[in-house]
């Protein structure tokens, strides 16, 4: 499995009120998720590509899951004290298969994708590197329609990494300024 992020947008806006020692001092001190402001957001796509010759599957039980972050930079903030939740929906989807050769895509609109933690913040303008991890599996059985076959062996689990890729903040500039 082949996995990268697409950067559909390379430069954001980093607004006074989410930058500076207030904001980071807020958000370090936090430990309930919900009276933390909304993760940056971004716009980038992951794709899963299957190089092997079996199918893999992406979502196990047709639960949907996005992929874990890592954001790395010179402002980068995270609660220390958040409660850990989980960040994959229930869910009674059919179980999507990434035949091999073929790609799968998903869009990632936030820093915070799962909507549990880890949660990032931006503090500070500069360059941030984003890499994804996400989990996939090889012979899960069939979902939500049970096989009437007893599994001949175990599914697997595989994590695969992208590449970092990287993004811009920038300071939002005075308006009506010279």
């Amino acid at each position: 499995m082949e996995a990268r992020l697409i950067v559909n947008q390379s430069k954001y806006i980093l607004p006074p009120k989410r930058r500076g020692k207030a904001f980071r001092k807020r958000i370090k001190a936090e430990t309930d998720s919900d009276k933390l402001p909304a993760a940056p957001q971004v716009d980038l796509v992951l794709e899963l590509k299957n190089i092997s010759k079996k199918n893999v599957m992406i979502w196990p039980k047709g639960a949907i899951s996005y992929p874990d972050l890592s954001v790395k930079g010179p402002g980068v903030m995270q609660p220390d004290n958040l409660k850990s939740i989980s960040g994959a929906s229930s869910g009674s989807s059919i179980q999507p298969t990434i035949a091999p050769g073929k790609s799968y895509r998903l869009s990632i609109d936030s820093l915070n994708p799962n909507g549990g933690t880890p949660w990032f913040y931006w503090s500070e303008s500069g360059e941030y590197t984003i890499t994804a991890t996400y989990t996939v599996y090889t012979g899960l059985p069939a979902f939500p329609f049970p096989n009437d076959k007893k599994q001949k062996s175990k599914p697997q689990k595989y994590e695969v990494k992208t590449p970092p890729v990287k993004v811009k903040v920038v300071l939002e500039e005075n308006e009506g300024g010279s």
